[in-house]
């Protein structure tokens, strides 16, 4: 077996100058054959002949992940891609690469692999072949898990818990990287939770290459227990420190939990009157064991005016403007006022909201009008409301007081004018991967209210109102998607309820390839809500690029006027999917069965 490359018949004198030169540039720099870089060579080059053929061509016989491994990452692999080495250079790195060549075996679990290099003659470039022979892995034959600290029944207790959480078990291949990273998770679950002083205190992976096993030991020191302390904010010049401390942040004397800072973080983020804000501790900055919170943030302009335009297969083209005030009347009051123009709907709203209480309430009053002209139902709403709110873990509350007058004009019928007094409360919970763009999770939402006619309403009625959705990853690229919705007004009739408390279906968050509020109750030639709801969908999104996906969907719902007149109509059809910086955008093409037609759908967003 040669160890020396065949040399290269040079083109032309000059090609050989250039390598001495090279060669000088090499020595000069202090640096030896094998240590030199290509980058250095391939400055040394100058302005190299365009399209030069490679100083040496590799040829790697193993297994694909370990010639992989091996040809981005030896040495030689990159010199051979330059278009002129020095033949001692190549000569050099050819004696080097064996023993490199193991070294990057071992990282894979391959402690005994045999590896050769040699020079294949009469080839141009001169091509040299390396085989590999990569022997048994090397398997993990026990682990041992220390915890030392302050707290011998803390030290049992988390030993234990390491122990059933750990990633590179008995019988696993041992490979650097997972070493690496079992020794890395089994820290983080220290650091997250109580210890933030924890460190590796010792680590050794004893290599027995004759047996092909290895024995792993990992102690870890947890340091002091720390608890957290005071709140130290700063960046407030407009705001006073409440909204702050109203946003639930880690209780004092509470354990150091690093996901608390994390989601108290968020809530700081979410909030409208920050553009920025950044939570953490400090070790050094403890008070015994107590870590004080430091809360750095960067506030929103109080004042801000914004202007929107858009398209909905439901509603039509829309403008829309709004005005913001964050610090109305001094102490944080919210001030929003907006104005929206649809083809079917026109809407104007003012609202005020008080800054979140310290009991985490959120607290609002509101006026609004509304004015739409849909299925030839035309209605004029106005309504007055308080609302209190509350959010946390996930899970939104809300109670609403509102007064409403409403005048309906349906085609063919005659007018109504109607007035409720209600209450109504709902609930809601978000477990999602991805607000913007989920996979994986759930919304489920529930409401329930009513108004009662001794109480400035036109009639009694107790309305409830249940949906979800529901998304379930079937592989890397599927996920199914399901939704739901079912509702009913418990009245005597329909007549003298408001119509935003009854139930019409259709459009694109709901049966899709029928109008947007087309299912209902015929009262000439409108339709009308009725007091019972039903619908839901399957769905089925594959993605093909990480941005862009197709669906196919089957829909079916309907309302009526009482359980036993429900008859749920159908609608399928194909879509488009597109995972937009706002959120998930839809595109339907949706076949309505009980009128056999087609339609499109266009949709942004999870439906509540």
């Amino acid at each position: 077996m040669s160890s020396r490359i065949p040399p290269r018949r040079e083109q032309a004198p000059l090609r050989g100058l250039r390598a001495v030169l090279l060669a000088g540039l090499l020595l000069m720099a202090g640096t030896g054959a094998a240590a030199a870089t290509p980058a250095a060579a391939t400055a040394a080059q100058g302005a190299a002949a365009p399209a030069a053929e490679p100083a040496c061509r590799l040829r790697i016989d193993a297994p694909a992940p370990l010639a992989e491994l091996l040809r981005r990452n030896l040495d030689l692999a990159r010199w051979c891609a330059l278009p002129s080495v020095p033949q001692a250079q190549l000569d050099a790195l050819m004696r080097q690469l064996p023993a490199q060549a193991r070294r990057l075996l071992e990282t894979e679990g391959h402690f005994s692999a045999k590896v050769s290099a040699s020079a294949v003659p009469a080839t141009s470039p001169p091509a040299i072949e390396v085989r590999v022979d990569p022997g048994p892995v090397v398997r993990v034959a026990g682990v041992t898990l220390t915890v030392t600290g302050a707290d011998p029944r803390s030290d049992a207790a988390l030993q234990a818990q390491l122990q059933r959480r750990w990633t590179l078990p008995v019988g696993a291949v041992f490979r650097d990287a997972d070493w690496e990273a079992a020794k890395s998770r089994a820290l983080s679950q220290l650091l997250g939770v109580r210890w933030p002083a924890a460190r590796i205190a010792h680590s050794r992976a004893a290599v027995d290459p004759a047996s092909h096993r290895v024995e792993l030991a990992l102690e870890l020191d947890t340091g002091a227990a720390y608890t957290f302390g005071a709140l130290r904010i700063s960046g407030l010049h407009r705001y006073p420190a409440s909204v702050v401390r109203h946003l639930s942040p880690p209780a004092r004397a509470s354990r150091y939990d690093q996901a608390a800072l994390l989601a108290y973080q968020a809530r700081l983020q979410d909030s409208p009157y920050f553009r920025n804000a950044l939570v953490g501790t400090e070790l050094d900055q403890a008070e015994g064991d107590e870590l004080p919170i430091d809360v750095r943030v960067v506030e929103n302009p109080a004042h801000k005016l914004g202007f929107g335009a858009g398209v909905s297969s439901d509603t039509g083209r829309s403008v829309q403007m709004d005005w913001r005030d964050l610090d109305f009347g001094g102490r944080a009051r919210r001030l929003n006022a907006a104005i929206k123009l649809e083809t079917l709907q026109q809407s104007g709203s003012l609202l005020l909201a008080l800054p979140r209480s310290a009991a985490g309430d959120d607290d609002s009053v509101a006026v609004a009008h509304t004015r739409s002209d849909i299925q030839g139902l035309v209605a004029r709403n106005t309504t007055a409301t308080a609302q209190r709110a509350r959010s946390r873990d996930g899970i939104d509350t809300s109670l609403v007081l509102q007064y409403q007058i409403e005048s309906t004009q349906p085609i063919g019928a005659p007018s109504s004018i109607v007035h409720a007094l209600s209450l109504s409360a709902g609930w809601t919970r978000r477990d999602l991967d991805s607000v913007l763009a989920p996979r994986r999770g759930s919304v489920l939402g529930v409401q329930l209210g009513g108004a009662s006619r001794a109480l400035a309403s036109s009639a009694s009625f107790v309305r409830a109102d249940a949906r979800g959705i529901v998304y379930l990853p079937l592989s890397r690229r599927d996920t199914f998607v399901t939704r739901g919705e079912v509702g009913a007004v418990l009245s005597s009739g329909a007549s003298g309820i408001p119509q935003n408390f009854l139930f019409r279906a259709g459009g694109a968050q709901s049966v899709r390839g029928y109008a947007y509020q087309s299912l209902g109750l015929v009262d000439g030639g409108a339709i009308i809500g009725a007091r019972y709801l039903l619908a839901g969908s399957a769905e089925l999104d594959h993605w093909f690029t990480p941005t862009w996906g197709g669906a196919t969907f089957f829909d079916a719902g309907n309302a009526a006027d009482s359980w036993s007149a429900l008859k749920p109509v159908r609608g399928y059809g194909v879509g488009v999917r597109w995972r937009s910086p706002v959120g998930l955008i839809a595109l339907d093409l949706a076949y309505g069965q009980a009128l056999h037609t087609f339609r499109l759908n266009f949709s942004a967003g999870v439906a509540f």
